[in-house]
């Protein structure tokens, strides 16, 4: 038998999880069907992420629904945060950490893709500032590089809401009474239900999914 002693990191990380684990969470599922999100991605000039898609879908959809952006505070009231912080999951030899893209529904598709450039480069070895860290109002966990297709991720408290993705998946769909090959992912919604209530993240998710399903439309 050996051990493994925690970093100063690992040991925030459990203080932090154990805190979020004590918010009562429920969670929604959705699928969104990928095919104008696909054709809209191949037609921009610059070959952008999936997840700064998915960045910039929910940072638009968030501001349709303010509570989705809100905090629990101390028990007496909710945060309602004026700017929108994404956070973005990401796996660094440092262990899990969230770096925060700040006002995302303020920034253009190019911008927030930028902005996931700089993240990329200093996630290898994690070496994100205390300020690239803080300040997140909403968590976005994208686990579709690898072969999940769908999780429930915890909400990083003191956060109401957490969405997780799953990989894109060829799979038959149904459209005008035929059945077609299609790509779908699966989108899940972990919420706080001290600051969200069931009907408003059914309403936001559904939001969300006919937002990445119109892609390319607008």
């Amino acid at each position: 038998m050996s051990e493994k002693k925690l970093s100063a990191l690992g040991r925030s990380m459990g203080r932090q999880m154990i805190k979020s684990w004590e918010a009562p969470q429920f969670t929604h599922f959705s699928v969104a069907d990928c095919g104008n999100m696909i054709a809209y991605r191949k037609s921009l000039p610059v070959k952008v992420s999936y997840t700064t898609i998915l960045i910039k879908a929910a940072a638009d959809t968030i501001a349709e629904f303010p509570i989705m952006n809100a905090s629990w505070d101390d028990g007496t009231k909710i945060i309602m945060h004026d700017h929108i912080h994404i956070g973005v999951a990401v796996d660094t030899k440092r262990g899990l950490l969230v770096p925060v893209i700040r006002d995302a529904d303020q920034k253009s598709l190019e911008e927030i893709h930028q902005a996931m450039e700089e993240i990329k480069e200093k996630s290898p070895k994690g070496n994100f500032s205390m300020e690239d860290l803080s300040g997140g109002t909403f968590v976005i966990s994208n686990l579709g590089m690898f072969n999940i297709h769908a999780f429930s991720a915890i909400v990083n408290a003191p956060n109401g809401a957490i969405i997780s993705v799953g990989k894109m998946e060829e799979v038959p769909i149904v459209k005008n009474g035929e059945i077609v090959i299609g790509k779908t992912m699966k989108i899940a919604l972990n919420m706080d239900h001290r600051v969200i209530d069931g009907a408003t993240g059914a309403r936001f998710l559904t939001a969300l999914v006919e937002r990445l399903e119109n892609l390319g439309k607008e």
